[in-house]
């Protein structure tokens, strides 16, 4: 299962790059700040896809291969990728909230200037959060040790102390929290309510025939809307109830005093939880490239213009072939047209 995620992570990160080199086109083509937010977004989850997660699979898969320094800091850039990506969920619905509440008022709310400081707003956030705690846990538990029964829950939490089996100690407590519910279920809780809504109030402009010159434009934002809901919806689904389960596991579950099946029921619905948000990151690529029209487009002419001029370049080898042998050097045109003609 672990060298299927790390399949899985490395094919996530070329569409990831993908998705990055084709909204940063769009962006600059039409000047859509829907494109910046799937960009910011995007570059979260490729921190996750080619750093993080494959070295934790790796790490638990070989635990020869495990470097403390490396771990604290791969653990503190999945801070980093998991705040930014969720932040810029937010902002992605946030942006369709405006459009469809207050369209005058869009261009205005909006602007380029603006959403580029909120991309920016969300990686100094997540950075400074998940300095602070790293520069807290490194003064004050630099010399612990965590043993492998102790890493039950810390798939996620760098440089954590657990104490009394399993639960978090105070301070890693307080910190764990904060993180979980500003970052995660806030984010994730608040995008799919506005997704709700907005799709609501898009199947309800549906069935209204409006005539009118912004009617193209409406169209294309009702659209591009799709893709952001399959994009909540999933988040909704793979990101949420780990989180969740491990706020009730803190709060509600006394993990000393359950009994041996009960931990083993735990241990197994929660090992499935994390196996659905490592998931997260790598579907999500797959969902912008495919899902919505004007990236799936984009991918599919670049694939195919390195076609096409991978097959003209294997013609004009030919030709050069066949004028070295002193043969008649047939056009690049005229092969098409006959090879049009023999299909």
């Amino acid at each position: 299962m672990d060298d299927m995620l790390i399949a899985f992570c490395l094919v996530a990160t070329v569409i990831n790059f993908l998705v990055v080199s084709c909204s940063f086109k769009l962006f600059m083509m039409k000047g859509d700040t829907l494109h910046l937010f799937i960009l910011n977004m995007t570059l979260g989850d490729s921190i996750l896809t080619l750093f993080c997660h494959p070295y934790e699979l790796l790490a638990r898969r070989y635990s020869g291969i495990q470097v403390h320094s490396l771990t604290v800091f791969l653990n503190f850039a999945n801070w980093v990728g998991l705040a930014v990506s969720g932040l810029s969920l937010t902002l992605l619905n946030v942006d369709k909230l405006i459009f469809f509440c207050w369209p005058f008022k869009y261009d205005i709310w909006m602007s380029y200037f603006r959403a580029k400081a909120f991309c920016y707003a969300t990686w100094g956030i997540s950075i400074g959060f998940a300095t602070y705690y790293w520069m807290y846990s490194y003064i004050y538990f630099i010399n612990t040790k965590i043993n492998m029964k102790q890493r039950f829950e810390i798939q996620f939490i760098f440089l954590s102390v657990f104490v009394n089996e399993g639960q978090l100690s105070p301070i890693n407590r307080f910190f764990y929290e904060a993180f979980t519910i500003i970052f995660c279920v806030i984010p994730i809780i608040s995008s799919l309510m506005v997704s709700c809504y907005l799709y609501n109030l898009t199947m309800t402009k549906r069935k209204l025939d409006i005539r009118s010159t912004n009617a193209i434009k409406s169209e294309k934002k009702a659209t591009s809307f799709a893709f952001i809901f399959a994009t909540t919806l999933w988040t909704s689904c793979s990101l949420l109830p780990y989180r969740v389960a491990n706020l009730a596991r803190i709060h509600v579950i006394t993990w000393p005093t359950l009994d041996c099946e009960s931990k083993q029921i735990l241990s197994w619905i929660t090992w499935s939880l994390l196996y659905m948000l490592i998931m997260n990151p790598i579907i999500n690529p797959f969902i912008t490239a495919f899902a919505y029209a004007p990236y799936r487009q984009m991918i599919a002419n670049i694939f195919l213009r390195h076609g096409r001029s991978g097959y003209s370049d294997e013609v004009s080898h030919k030709n050069r072939e066949k004028h070295s042998n002193g043969s008649v050097i047939v056009p690049t045109i005229e092969l098409k047209e006959m090879k049009s003609e023999e299909v």
